[in-house]
């Protein structure tokens, strides 16, 4: 069972919804122009504010998908975590574009959320004041959370591969 669900993950992560967004928005590569990166971010640049929220909440999406399949499943965190990790190894190496792909964040963000949803809100606020009020860097930004992600997992005595969790998927 747990195999089903990490190909779900690593099938999942492999829909490249930037690439799709920016082929049937603009008639471009996503990863040619702007960033280079096939990600939200880029397509919110590149294509529009409105088709890269979609984006994003498609990436979130498909990060959250087998992680809810795992738990629906009854599998435990740490396969449900395994399933995730997929994702984003999916979203990063996509099957359906040569194995080039985004840097997973949105993906991850999905993780998150369905393994622990409070600490990833309160992380997600972190993440929009430093982004806009410090760093200007997403990825910077991303890497910060993400590690204070870890922090109040731990504080708030969620179990070890919670705690992990976060920086398993950076």
């Amino acid at each position: 069972m747990i195999w089903g669900v990490i190909v779900l993950g690593y099938l999942s992560g492999s829909i490249p919804f930037a690439y799709i967004a920016g082929r049937l928005f603009k008639g471009v590569d996503i990863r040619a122009v702007g960033t280079k990166n096939m990600g939200a971010h880029n397509v919110m640049l590149e294509v529009g504010r409105g088709v890269g929220i979609a984006v994003l909440l498609l990436d979130m999406g498909k990060g959250a998908l087998p992680v809810l399949v795992a738990h629906w499943l009854g599998l435990p965190d740490w396969m449900a975590l395994l399933a995730g990790v997929a994702a984003v190894l999916g979203h990063n190496f996509p099957l359906f574009l040569g194995f080039s792909g985004g840097r997973g964040l949105a993906t991850s963000i999905g993780v998150v959320l369905v393994l622990m949803p409070r600490e990833a809100l309160v992380a997600a606020v972190v993440l929009g004041i430093l982004y806009i009020l410090i760093t200007h860097s997403i990825c910077f930004s991303a890497i910060l959370s993400f590690a204070l992600l870890s922090l109040i997992a731990w504080r708030w005595g969620r179990p070890l591969v919670l705690i992990v969790a976060p920086l398993a998927l950076l």
